[in-house]
């Protein structure tokens, strides 16, 4: 424990590992841990808005997101009951990439971490942070990397890890309710859908998306309440969850059975949840959140990866405005309220576009006046995924209000 770093940041997906590196690119000592070893699938709709261009260029990967990803996603469509919708994806005037594509979360995450690494990040995985004490102006974190136990001090917290991760310092204890919302995901080969169309699937009782991945692979993801759930596993006895609630989706929504009818999945189901949606706090006690456990939109939106990524670079360019060497108490909680506003300005309205979306799309009587409109205004698909962020230039915008503050 002789070596203090700036800062430790304790999750190594997206959002840790964006931190790490650049902070590591100011010149920051940083160490990462993540309890899993890469690369590993995740429960994630792979999709990341064209918004994030900039950023990727920041984090010198945008080569390699730009050669590994799927085809660009030039249009948003929806899938409900015997609905088949598509319109225009809004686009990104002010880039050369004007829309997103998708990248599967074993290459991602990999690529982020090992670049923060090769800069000298120090990277503990698979590793776990078992303690956390607050001496001197200091941060003793208790780290467990393969049974072999290690103190590292730190100036700096930064959580990272995941709004479900256990242990979490915001995580809480929750009961199961009949409308938790457990999430599942798989890839698939040979469906028949459109390379640019990017669907929104809606049923009763649960909502999801599907979208062309890397590697000619195309993602299946969702979310389904638990009640409906446990009345599919009756209905399907025998079957594996994922396949059983496939089934029930194939028998609600036309698009998605003609989509997958030839199709054959590729490796196994993935399975996580209850999501928790909703925001919460960016900073308490002196610890930075950022990522899904400081706020997580529903993935109805397919922002999550954008988000997490996002309010990594917010926090980091007020970290690194501020200086490594001058972090004292007052300055931790100055700069956590300025991350927090931050935050919320960009953030809290994608979430709450998306919660409202979600419950439109989940009820049976909403989803019926939405298929009425959206079929008579097609262009309200657009309009949502304005709302939802899509074209919403988090990095530019802050980069130059900062160039203006300076001037």
């Amino acid at each position: 424990m002789d070596t203090v770093l700036d800062a430790l940041i304790i999750g190594g997906g997206p959002a840790g590992a964006t931190t790490g590196l650049l902070l590591a690119q100011a010149g920051w000592s940083v160490g990462i841990v993540e309890k899993k070893n890469f690369p590993r699938r995740k429960v994630c709709g792979e999709f990341m808005s064209a918004t994030n261009l900039s950023l990727l260029q920041q984090l010198g990967v945008a080569d390699f997101y730009l050669s590994s990803s799927g085809p660009e996603i030039q249009r948003v469509g929806l899938f409900a009951a015997d609905t088949v919708l598509a319109t225009k994806m809004p686009i990104l005037n002010y880039s050369s990439k004007k829309w997103g594509r998708a990248l599967g979360r074993e290459h991602l995450d990999t690529a982020l971490l090992k670049s923060a690494a090769q800069l000298g990040a120090r990277v503990w995985q698979p590793g776990l942070v078992e303690n956390i004490q607050r001496h001197a102006g200091l941060f003793i974190c208790t780290v467990n990397m393969s049974g072999k136990v290690e103190d590292v001090c730190a100036r700096l917290v930064i959580m990272a890890n995941g709004s479900w991760e256990g242990g979490s310092i915001q995580s809480k204890e929750h009961t199961h309710k009949p409308s938790d919302l457990l999430a599942f995901k798989a890839h698939f080969r040979n469906c028949d859908l459109a390379s640019d169309l990017m669907p929104l699937i809606a049923f009763p009782g649960g909502y999801g998306g599907l979208v062309h991945s890397d590697s000619g692979r195309v993602s299946l993801s969702y979310c389904i309440r638990r009640d409906v759930l446990q009345r599919i596993r009756h209905q399907y006895a025998g079957m594996q969850a994922g396949e059983a609630s496939l089934n029930y989706i194939k028998s609600q929504c036309l698009g998605v059975r003609n989509v997958l009818t030839s199709s054959q999945r590729e490796g196994g189901w993935l399975a996580c949840g209850p999501i928790r949606p909703g925001i919460r706090q960016r900073y308490k006690d002196g610890i930075f959140f950022v990522g899904n456990i400081a706020g997580e939109a529903h993935p109805i939106v397919a922002e999550g990866i954008s988000m997490a990524m996002q309010s990594a670079w917010l926090l980091s360019q007020i970290l690194i405005r501020r200086q490594k060497n001058a972090i004292t108490e007052k300055s931790h909680l100055a700069a956590g309220k300025e991350y927090s506003k931050q935050w919320h300005k960009h953030f809290a309205m994608r979430i709450y576009a998306a919660a409202l979306f979600s419950q439109i799309a989940m009820r049976p009587w909403s989803q019926a006046t939405m298929l009425l409109l959206v079929k008579r205004f097609p262009g309200i698909l657009a309009f949502g995924a304005k709302l939802s962020g899509k074209i919403q230039q988090v990095v530019i915008l802050e980069m130059t209000n900062s160039n203006n503050k300076d001037n």
